[in-house]
């Protein structure tokens, strides 16, 4: 792993303990076995760190998410596969998600480019998915961009864990009933 890597698996770390306010420059080097220097090299500030990490964790979703969608061979597959994937992982995103959620205000500067830029991408991800669907015969989906601008900003409510508290039933049974509902209404007849 490079220097810039391990700062960044370092800064992850310290963010995800402390926070964004409370972490310090020697805190990310000290834990990354760099000097103060190094990590100066490579950024110019703390919240030049946390941007990276916020966009070092948006990668990793969708790199997950492609992954989990192309091992799928039909529509709904695909969708239960974006979602499930997506839903099992905001957990391990220590810095976009658990971190953020507690103390919105702190971090949205340095979380809203990347929330953009990860939006946009899923927005991309589930077009793909639409378009497969209609080229199979599966769907018919008269305006692709505004279907999948919907889907993905009406599936922001269920992001986060809260979202689906006391309603006893698994994660599998929540993300089948969303994507059945949600290929009903799509589905070709």
């Amino acid at each position: 792993m490079d220097k810039q890597q391990l700062i960044l698996q370092a800064a992850r770390t310290m963010f995800s303990q402390y926070g964004l306010k409370k972490t310090t420059t020697d805190d990310i080097a000290r834990d990354a076995h760099v000097s103060k220097a190094t990590v100066y090299k490579y950024y110019r500030n703390k919240a030049e760190i946390f941007d990276d990490v916020v966009d070092m964790e948006s990668r990793q979703l969708l790199e997950m998410i492609r992954s989990a969608i192309e091992r799928e061979t039909d529509v709904v597959g695909k969708f239960r596969a974006h979602l499930l994937t997506k839903m099992k992982r905001l957990n391990e995103l220590i810095v976009v998600y658990r971190v953020t959620q507690k103390n919105w205000g702190e971090y949205w500067p340095h979380v809203e480019e990347a929330r953009k830029r990860l939006i946009e991408n899923e927005k991309e991800i589930v077009r793909e998915i639409l378009r497969y669907g209609v080229k199979s015969g599966e769907l018919s989906v008269p305006n692709i961009n505004l279907t999948a601008h919907i889907m993905v900003m009406s599936l922001k409510s269920i992001e986060f864990p809260w979202a689906i508290d006391g309603f006893n039933v698994s994660l599998s049974k929540y993300v089948d009933t969303m994507v059945n509902m949600m290929i009903d209404g799509l589905r070709k007849r």
